[in-house]
């Protein structure tokens, strides 16, 4: 078969990914950061663990790939053949097809013990049997003959990199998501460094927007976007969030990251009021900021959403300080018991209902009340995927909000049904603490 020629090709390994058992969790973060690096991804691959597969494929690359990352393959189950097999490929002969003692001939051959692996691994399988470790646990503390190890400190299989005879270097790592990590930081991100004939000054930032679509985004930024270059800008959308990517190379006389400053402030110029955080920070970590700064608290009351405001806002450290109490009401009884939303409100021919711009309202102001909190956040609507009418469909949500002018008002969020019960929960999160954001900065709905 004939490969492109990408930057690098990220390389998935194990039948069970294959037939769907297990979600590849290690391709998209060994992606991640090889963009950090500033080495492009142009390819992903999955293969399974049969003899002569990963042979096959690096010799198929014929060393047009200057970099290829892999995981799996290299725990001590007898379908883990990697090491064998990226032996073969790395000394440039035919991929063993042997079975028994001629197969563990041409291994032997092929590997070589990583020096200080044998002995923990003995430790290891001594204090859960009684009898000595078997060649194929052992085998986990092996590499290709002039490969370079990379440490596991939370596994047992060391990862390595070797480079092929036609220039490509191949660069191993074990399966387990953590242990991948850990291979990585121990070897792995020294190793395509190296590659680059060094490390790289780049600088890389995440924008992040609510309550807008992608392609309203995309619209306000297009010239941004289209402009290429420097920095390289990438978006995505997930849910509600549309999240842009920069990535920015230094431009003499700026460094690398004044080109990322520098291109954060024209998108905070664009995108003004939407562009609500950066990096890994989340929704709820800017509003427990906002009120700390402020010196205020909230509490919430949270009918369809089972608790999910609160949940998010007290995921933040330092929460306490700002987080009074929170009511999940999800009968009709207890939205009236605990927070004195009026009975007749909810039921009765000349109801409201309890999905209602009312009752949002009421439960704002019982909760900011009873806590004797500034804010109150009411939740009220049907998430699905039954309970709607051509009145009131599923995903239709109010918010309530009550602040400390004592002034209420409620908003109507239709949430995206075909993202289901959960999806429309977490959407309805999004909402309520975007709706308490935009308070607390004195921000326009």
């Amino acid at each position: 078969m004939s490969l492109p020629s990408p930057d690098a090709l990220v390389l998935s390994i194990g039948e069970e990914l294959l037939d769907g058992r297990v979600l590849d969790r290690n391709a998209g973060w060994l992606a991640e950061r090889l963009r950090l690096l500033g080495v492009q991804v142009q390819e992903m691959r999955t293969i399974g663990d049969a003899p002569g597969a990963l042979h096959r494929f690096l010799t198929a690359i014929d060393g047009s790939v200057p970099l290829v990352l892999s995981s799996g393959g290299l725990g001590p189950t007898a379908d883990d053949r990697v090491r064998l097999e990226a032996a073969a490929a790395a000394a440039g002969q035919p991929a063993p097809g042997a079975e028994g003692s001629a197969r563990d001939a041409s291994a032997a051959a092929l590997l070589v013990e990583i020096p200080g692996a044998r002995a923990p691994l003995q430790q290891i399988w001594e204090r859960q049997h009684d009898t000595a470790p078997p060649s194929f646990f052992l085998d986990q503390g092996r590499m290709p003959q002039g490969a370079v190890a990379l440490a596991n400190e939370k596994g047992t299989a060391w990862g390595f990199a070797v480079q092929l005879p036609r220039g490509t270097r191949f660069i191993c790592h074990p399966g387990p998501p953590v242990e991948c990590q850990a291979a990585w930081f121990g070897g792995g991100r020294d190793q395509v460094e190296e590659a680059l004939g060094g490390a790289q000054e780049l600088a890389y930032g995440l924008f992040h927007t609510v309550s807008i679509p992608e392609s309203t985004v995309e619209a306000r930024i297009r010239d941004l976007l289209e402009a290429g270059g420097n920095p390289r800008m990438g978006i995505t959308a997930h849910g509600k969030q549309v999240t842009l990517s920069v990535l920015a190379r230094p431009e003499p006389p700026r460094s690398a990251e004044q080109v990322l400053a520098d291109m954060g402030q024209e998108l905070q110029a664009q995108l003004g009021e939407w562009l609500w955080g950066r990096d890994r920070e989340t929704q709820a970590e800017v509003v427990v900021r906002a009120l700390r700064a402020t010196g205020q608290t909230v509490a919430t009351a949270e009918s369809c959403t089972g608790g999910g405001l609160g949940a998010a806002i007290t995921s933040v450290p330092g929460a306490s300080d700002v987080y009074r109490y929170g009511w999940v009401c999800y009968a009709n009884e207890a939205k009236h018991r605990e927070l004195g939303v009026p009975t007749a409100w909810m039921e009765g021919p000349n109801a409201y209902g309890a999905v209602s711009p009312e009752v949002a309202r009421a439960l704002a102001e019982g909760a900011r009340r009873e806590a004797g909190a500034d804010w109150g956040i009411g939740i009220t609507g049907i998430a699905g995927p039954g309970g709607g009418s051509p009145e009131k469909p599923v995903g239709m949500v109010y918010l309530g909000i009550a602040g400390p002018d004592g002034e209420s008002r409620a908003v109507l969020r239709q949430q995206w049904t075909r993202a289901g019960r959960q999806g429309i929960q977490v959407g309805t999160v999004r909402d309520a603490l975007e709706l308490l954001r935009r308070a607390l900065l004195d921000l326009p709905e």
